[in-house]
């Protein structure tokens, strides 16, 4: 019996003894597992966690870039939408711009291509009440002189915002007046180039340094500056645009008054006035010669339609001394008299269609007129190939608010038979 339980006992612990190897390979085999599945684990957090410190990453440079890039909006006190982002701006500095550009077929002469002008908003927004605004241009894609390309200052200005109805503004001011001369960004007007009539008789764009007030009385938005006069010196009998002293050094023997009024009371339709009084003299011809000069214009959009009108008059006084302060003779007298207008239609094809996109596509067509040399002095006479009319045809399409391309054909004439007709294509943006 002894016997038989030994050998019992004995093929027990045998047994066992076969039995601990396996168990133990399998628990090392399961804890190798483990230890697989661990890492696995860690690698797919470590992936989750990087995604999501990606997020808070992206999200907190949004938040920082945001204040800095504010959306396009509307335009505030005349400006336009990318002139305007420092006003939405919750503090600190803005950031916007615009840029232009031409290709130029003229009848009878070379074809040009021209970055005609390449624009960087900046703007500080101090507190609630004071901000600067300025405008950096680099024009025809040049730093310097060459090809007349430049870097200029359109606008520097600080702001005082007293009330929505009393502003303060002070610096290197954009001249309130016509369609254009403030709100100019390529998004904003129709043609490759900014209307003939603001260019010539008001002329765009025109700034001076001074001070002034501006705000919105109901359904009136009105500004009014004391600034330097213009310079007599450079007016010819092509115009006025040459006695611009754009803040450069500028005379201020002479200063002048600027206002304006716009009238936004029924929707579709905005009309505006305003005028423009000083002496020019600046000390520098013995003269005093009174320059004034007034504008009106308006626009009215309905349904895919819109219409766009304007009238400006210049008047001189003092202009046979100046001929003869400059050594005028002849044809070559300054204007007593300058006068330019234009009436724009255009339509949205795309909305007429009944197409919902935020693109559109607008044929266009504009007549302007202008004479340089309407009045002149006794003794002398008119160049009559400063009285110009010119009819202007083409189309706009906007793949975004923000983008535009243009195409349109300018037909010029003046009595002297000898104007250049041009086939324009460019492109512009603004952000």
């Amino acid at each position: 019996m002894m016997t038989q339980c030994t050998r019992e006992w004995t093929r027990a612990l045998g047994l066992a003894a076969a039995l601990v190897p396996l168990a133990s390979a399998q628990a090392a085999q399961q804890d190798e597992l483990t230890l697989e599945q661990r890492i696995a684990r860690l690698e797919a957090r470590n992936g989750e966690l990087e995604r999501q410190l990606g997020i808070v990453a992206d999200e907190l440079e949004a938040q920082e870039l945001g204040s800095v890039l504010q959306p396009l909006g509307r335009g505030v006190s005349g400006m336009g939408p990318a002139a305007s982002k420092v006003y939405q701006s919750p503090g600190g500095v803005s950031l916007g711009g615009y840029g232009e550009a031409l290709f130029t077929n003229l009848q009878g002469s070379t074809d040009t291509v021209d970055a005609l002008r390449t624009v960087l908003y900046v703007g500080y927004k101090f507190n609630d009440e004071w901000l600067f605004n300025s405008e950096i241009e680099f024009e025809h894609g040049e730093a310097g002189e060459s090809l007349d390309g430049k870097v200029a200052v359109e606008f520097a200005y600080l702001d005082g915002r007293l009330s929505d109805a009393v502003n303060v503004r002070t610096g290197l001011l954009l001249v309130p007046m016509g369609f254009v001369n403030e709100r100019h960004e390529p998004t904003t007007f129709l043609s490759t180039n900014r209307p003939f009539v603001e260019r010539v008789i008001l002329p765009a764009t025109w700034r001076e340094i001074g001070a002034g007030l501006w705000g919105s009385a109901g359904s009136v938005d009105w500004r009014a500056y004391v600034i330097n006069g213009m310079d007599a010196d450079g007016f010819k009998a092509s115009g006025l645009r040459g006695g611009r002293q754009n803040g450069a050094e500028a005379l201020a023997e002479d200063l002048a008054i600027v206002a304006r009024a716009d009238w936004h009371a029924l929707e579709g339709l905005d009309l505006s006035c305003s005028a423009y009084w000083g002496d020019s003299g600046q000390d520098n011809v013995g003269l005093d010669v009174p320059t004034f000069t007034w504008e009106a214009h308006a626009e009215a959009r309905w349904r895919s339609f819109a219409l766009r009108a304007l009238y400006a008059q210049t008047k001189l006084d003092d202009v046979a001394a100046l001929n003869n302060a400059r050594g005028f003779t002849g044809a070559a007298s300054v204007g007593e008299e300058l006068f330019g207008g234009y009436v724009e239609v255009a339509c949205d094809v795309l909305s007429l269609a009944g197409v919902d996109s935020k693109r559109s596509l607008e044929p266009f067509v504009r007549y302007e007129a202008y004479d340089t040399q309407a009045d002149v002095p006794d003794g002398f006479a008119s160049d009559p190939k400063n009285d110009i009319d010119v009819l202007t045809m083409g189309v706009v399409y906007r793949p975004t608010d923000a983008i535009v391309f243009k195409l349109d054909y300018s037909d010029f004439d003046n009595q002297a038979d000898n104007a250049i007709d041009r086939l324009t294509l460019g492109m512009g943006f603004v952000f």
